[in-house]
């Protein structure tokens, strides 16, 4: 999980990856700050990208393990790159959302003594490094999102060698095994509402996330190859209505389909075409605006294998 940097292009890049979580009260809008006992300094909660994570896992693991907390990925604030020793630090930052679960220990004590909340005039103050706070200060003036995950299927077994009908074939042993990693990203994101083209391997693409977290997947026939072609206008209201469930509720809302089917999909959401070419397995993450429900920004995420 290294590369190269084009600004510091002999420098090995090590990446990172933190959540910034702010809660409005009465005194004010607060901010969740930790203290590191061997470096003596307060920072947002952060911590390395481990082998086969994407950053939104990395965010949510380690605020957990920092701060005892869980908290969902809401939406990304920026990527800062910085200097440590003959290596590039790349951190991206999120903000988050706190879930209604109880706060636990701390992982390490030893590496986080103190877990706080923060006014956030005193945390763009006292936080220890100028980048913490820069980022702070983003977050802080972020407008508010809802969001929504569009699925592309893991690859399904070749069409020539199904004999059956298509809405039948299933993921292949690649395909299953994209799945099995998606949940991840999905629970990194706290998708609680699961939607689904109602061909097998679209269904089996988001089955272990649905049974890891006891949910069910709503199967649409609009959004089936077959169905699209015999009524496309179908794709975009099943898409308007999942998107109008998404922005009423407020519940996160992940939707998987098929590469032909994805351009009205995408769409019908008002997101560009061009993320129209997805990967088998890969996930966009699309942050609606909250008052117009229109696109605010798009994320894109592949399951390596």
């Amino acid at each position: 999980m290294s590369g190269q940097s084009d600004r510091h292009p002999r420098r090995r890049v090590v990446l990172a990856a933190g959540i910034v979580a702010l809660k409005q009260t009465s005194s004010g809008l607060k901010v969740l700050v930790v203290h590191r006992p061997k470096l003596k300094d307060w920072v947002l909660p952060k911590g390395h990208v481990e082998p086969g994570e994407l950053a939104p896992e990395t965010a949510y693991r380690e605020f957990l393990e920092e701060t005892g907390y869980q908290a969902s990925v809401v939406r990304p604030i920026a990527t800062v790159d910085y200097p440590v020793e003959q290596t590039i630090k790349r951190v991206h930052w999120f903000l988050g959302r706190l879930r209604p679960a109880p706060q636990s220990d701390v992982l390490n004590p030893a590496e986080i003594s103190k877990v706080v909340w923060w006014r956030l005039d005193k945390a763009l103050e006292s936080l220890t490094y100028p980048d913490e706070r820069e980022v702070l200060r983003q977050a802080a003036g972020l407008p508010q999102t809802q969001t929504l995950l569009v699925v592309r299927h893991g690859k399904a077994l070749k069409r020539l060698n199904w004999k059956k009908e298509d809405n039948l074939r299933p993921l292949s042993a690649v395909g299953k095994r994209q799945a099995d990693l998606l949940p991840g990203l999905l629970w990194a994101y706290g998708v609680s509402d699961l939607a689904s083209s109602t061909s097998v391997r679209c269904v089996q693409t988001l089955q272990p996330y649905a049974k890891g977290t006891g949910q069910s997947v709503a199967k649409l026939e609009a959004l089936s190859e077959e169905g699209a072609l015999a009524d496309p206008a179908g794709v975009a209201e099943a898409m308007a209505h999942l998107r109008h469930k998404a922005m009423k509720t407020g519940k996160t809302v992940a939707v998987c389909g098929h590469r032909p089917v994805l351009p009205a999909m995408l769409a019908a959401l008002g997101v560009d075409g061009r993320y129209a070419a997805m990967k088998p397995g890969e996930t966009l993450v699309v942050h609606l605006d909250a008052t117009t429900g229109q696109p605010e920004t798009v994320e894109r995420y592949r399951i390596n294998q």
